[in-house]
């Protein structure tokens, strides 16, 4: 095991010296929160100055149109791939350039600096994800500089920077309310003040972001139950910064976060049939299904500053989360109440056979009728006990560590140079103790049958320790420049497991495994014009198999990229082609992958997949092409992004299924485009975001899609208006899904889902 705790231990210690003044931000780059060092745009003070793709959504972009869906938000970005779910965006799947996008777990997710999945290393599955709708700005990175965030380089990063403490006394409050009875509130108070009695300036920041939904699905046989969801976030920063003109400037900021929420969400989609007819109902059988998270951050971030040449900024992080999503999980159709009197023993087993899992029961409802009829739950059907099972994922996860990087430049042999170098110590730990009670369907009452006992489902203990270093130079020499960084990865991970609910017995089954690895990138930056440059990269990709796995080998990729971007008064266009090689494409079983032939928390090996495509991000504003003389603006932005995934082996994968040569992989669309246009006053604006992805499958394969892997294509508009009334106040307007398009989000892992239906809001912004 590693052995670095008296480190830890230091650096925490270093972090409680003298104080200096916050440091300045480059006007390009606003509120990092004192970590740009650790970012990939606060070291280039700017997207136009990576040598690779980067986006960089700053706060006057998230608050057109207000989104509280991380999805709606990302699709402004090229090369990101999205299913949705909850229709919500209250679980992401999030994956970039083909990378998978189960969980988002082959994502590195980051606020503030701190990888925010529950438990990255040992279970990188992102159960938890930070509520975008309080966000202040997002940074979305792939190519070569992923390899600065790690572990997890295939695929890129989305790192996500909270409300900053404002330089003066400042607060904002946005409440909406929606046509789908739902409010939102999004406030915050807080500012620096200078104390005379003290050697340095404190400023303080609160926060709460409140939000609940009664949802927009309806359960079949109780159209009053509740099918939404509540959560409540709540955030509080404190910071300490020498006086202006201090000799050693420094910070020093404390964030606090606490959220919760409660979602009476579900796994079980619908029959093809119903999917088209009534889309926004559920199966009776999924009323119990309801998840509750609990999520705690603690944050220290100290920031210094050496004689203007040297910049030390250090993250000690803590966070905590609960989970337990009781939902509707194994169908048992073993009892005879089952058979079809009109087959044989020998038909009736296999028609069973055939109708066991919820999977198979949605396909074939008409094969698989009585099975069907249960999970419908009609009156006068009273179902064998123990039919249906309920699982209790009961899990903890708990994550711990320190974060330390350096930039300083220097010239030498004709350059310019830049460094970074960073170190980072991480534990973290999950614990699943679950259970599944078995039930039964009594004139559409789910009434239990067989209690189990907590932990017999699933108990085991998880937990790891990683080592991480990086260092990065970027070298300038004329309009060249050429980023080189390696990063070094050493993990070790243990899981234990029992097989009874008793953890004071010795274990029954113990997986270890530890790997070191060095990633490195490179990539260069030419400047052609004062406006147009060329770009290219490469890196190595990287995702460990999951600790729970009994195969050892990592997931890893060389990954390939370069285009050229130009910028100047007439607007921006940027165009990168990129090739992603994976030596072997690895996925982790889990249950919304619908993991019934496979062990939950296991990997499997897909081998190796080709995936390539091109993006295109273009902007301008075509006020500039005509005389304006009434102040207003027309903003338009385009984002388009194509992507082609082959599979170059067959395999036979019990999360993929059998996987032939030249099959594309599931959930990533050839297309995608995003366009946005506006119009802007002095005091009031209009904006329209449309979305269109082509149509995609749910599961690998080649040609012509079946029906019941097809996720159709779509087109989703959204519309956001605001109007100011007086300095600080304006009102707001917004719809999603304005022209109200039915269409299916999702065909994993039980039957088909379907987005959200269109969502109109009203209501009002104070700033003070």
């Amino acid at each position: 095991m590693l052995r670095v705790r008296r480190y830890r231990a230091m650096s925490i210690a270093a972090l409680l010296v003298a104080f200096g003044p916050a440091q300045a931000q480059d006007d390009n780059i606003v509120a990092l929160n004192n970590i740009d060092i650790m970012t990939v745009v606060g070291v280039a003070r700017g997207v136009q100055d990576v040598a690779g793709s980067v986006a960089y959504i700053p706060p006057e972009k998230l608050a057109v149109q207000k989104y509280t869906d991380i999805h709606r938000i990302l699709r402004q970005v090229p090369g990101v791939n999205i299913q949705e779910e909850d229709g919500y965006g209250l679980r992401p799947n999030i994956g970039l350039r083909g990378s998978g996008l189960d969980r988002s777990s082959k994502v590195l997710i980051m606020e503030d600096g701190v990888l925010m999945a529950p438990a990255p290393y040992s279970a990188p599955s992102a159960y938890y994800f930070p509520f975008s709708a309080r966000m202040n700005a997002v940074e979305v990175t792939k190519g070569p500089s992923t390899v600065k965030y790690g572990p997890f380089t295939t695929a890129g990063a989305i790192q996500f920077f909270s409300t900053p403490i404002p330089d003066n006394a400042a607060a904002h409050v946005t409440f909406l309310s929606s046509s789908l009875n739902r409010n939102t509130v999004h406030a915050w108070t807080g500012g620096k003040f200078a104390v005379e009695q003290l050697p340095f300036d404190v400023g303080i920041l609160l926060e709460t972001y409140q939000d609940k939904g009664e949802g927009f699905k309806e359960i079949e046989r109780d159209p009053e139950a509740d099918t939404g969801f509540s959560l409540q976030d709540y955030v509080g920063k404190l910071g300490f910064y020498s006086k202006s003109g201090a000799t050693v400037p420094q910070s020093l900021e404390f964030k606090f976060q606490y959220s919760d929420e409660r979602s009476n969400e579900t796994y079980l989609g619908l029959t093809e049939t119903d999917i088209q007819s009534r889309p926004f109902i559920r199966y009776n059988a999924s009323a119990l299904d309801q998840i509750n998270t609990e999520h705690y951050t603690y944050q220290l971030t100290h920031s210094i500053e050496f004689n203007g040449d040297i910049k030390l900024s250090t993250i000690a992080y803590n966070t905590e989360f609960a989970r337990n999503w009781e939902k509707l999980d194994r169908f048992d159709n073993s009892d005879p109440f089952f058979d079809d009197p009109f087959l044989t023993s020998t038909e009736n087993y296999a028609r069973r056979d055939n109708c066991n899992t919820l999977n198979e029961i949605l396909i074939a409802p008409t094969s698989c009728a009585n099975e069907f009829q249960v999970l419908q739950g009609p009156d006068g059907l009273i179902s064998p006990d123990d039919v249906l099972g309920i699982r209790q994922n009961n899990r903890s996860y708990s994550t711990h560590g320190i974060q330390t990087a350096a930039n300083f430049g220097f010239a030498a042999l004709g350059f310019n140079h830049n460094v970074v170098a960073s170190v980072r110590y991480h534990e973290d730990e999950v614990d699943r103790f679950q259970e599944q009670d078995q039930y039964r369907i009594d004139n559409g009452v789910i009434i239990r049958t067989t209690d189990n006992a907590p932990g017999t489902q699933a108990n085991r203990l998880s937990k790891s320790e990683a080592l991480s270093l990086y260092v990065e130079d970027t070298f300038y020499r004329g309009p060249v420049a050429i980023t080189g960084g390696v990063r070094f990865e050493s993990v070790e991970t243990r899981q234990r497991r029992w097989d009874t609910p008793d953890r004071t017995l010795s274990p029954d089954n113990i997986r270890e495994n530890s790997y070191d690895i060095f990633l490195p990138g490179l990539s260069a930056l030419v400047d052609i014009t004062d406006n147009f440059s060329l770009l290219a990269g490469a890196h190595r990709g990287f995702a460990p198999a999951s600790v729970s796995s009994r195969t050892q080998d990592p997931e890893e990729s060389i990954a390939y990229e370069a285009g050229g971007r130009y910028g100047g008064d007439a607007g921006a266009i940027e165009v990168i082609g990129f090739f992603n090689d994976y030596s072997n494409l690895i996925a982790e079983c889990t249950n919304s992958t619908g993991g019934n032939e496979c062990e939950i928390g296991d990997t499997d090996n897909a081998g190796e997949v080709d995936v390539y495509g091109l993006e295109v991000v273009a902007s301008t504003d075509l006020a500039t092409a005509f005389d304006n003389d009434f102040g207003i603006s027309f903003p338009i932005a385009v984002t388009y992004t194509y992507t082609q995934s082959e599979f170059q082996a067959a395999v036979a994968s019990d999360i993929f299924g059998d996987i032939a040569v030249g099959d594309e992989v599931p959930y990533v669309p050839d297309h995608q485009i995003y366009v946005s246009a506006g119009v802007n006053g002095n005091n009031w604006g209009v904006t329209a975001d449309l979305n269109y992805v082509s149509e995609t499958r749910g599961v690998p394969g080649q040609g012509v899609i079946p029906v019941l892997d097809l996720i159709d294509d779509r087109a989703i508009v959204d519309l956001a208006a605001h109007y100011k009334i007086k300095e600080g106040v304006r009102l707001r307007l917004k719809v999603e899904n304005l022209f109200d398009q039915d269409y299916v989000a999702s065909r994993r892992p039980y039957g088909a889902r379907p987005g959200k239906q269109r969502e109109i809001f009203g209501g009002i912004s104070i700033d003070l």
